[in-house]
């Protein structure tokens, strides 16, 4: 936010938020939520041959330690070359991409 770094996600990311949001916090939330991050500097990828491609190799390859959401976030980290930020320790333990986790109390 402070533009010292540029943020991506995924549409299928976006849609795994919304679903999550609203079975522990109700839909009004999740459509908050949804609606923050699309107005914010966040960029969202479309999914596109290359991501699709990328994201299939990796689920092939790590089977079923990663849900097609992951592994679409991890192939777009990796075509970016950038870091992925994440809740999800199973992610950053599996080294894919460099990775900071944030710990929620």
């Amino acid at each position: 936010m402070a533009g010292k770094a540029e943020g991506y996600t995924c549409e299928i990311n976006i849609s795994e938020l919304c679903y999550k949001t609203c079975e522990k916090l109700g839909k009004e939330a999740a459509e908050v939520r949804n609606a923050s991050i699309r107005h914010s500097k966040i960029t969202i990828l479309p999914l596109d041959e290359r991501l699709t491609h990328a994201a299939g190799g990796l689920k092939c390859m790590y089977r079923g330690k990663l849900s097609p959401a992951d592994a679409y976030i991890l192939a777009a980290a990796k075509i970016l070359g950038g870091t992925l930020i994440t809740t999800d320790s199973r992610l950053a333990e599996l080294k894919i991409v460099p990775a900071k986790l944030i710990e929620i109390p």
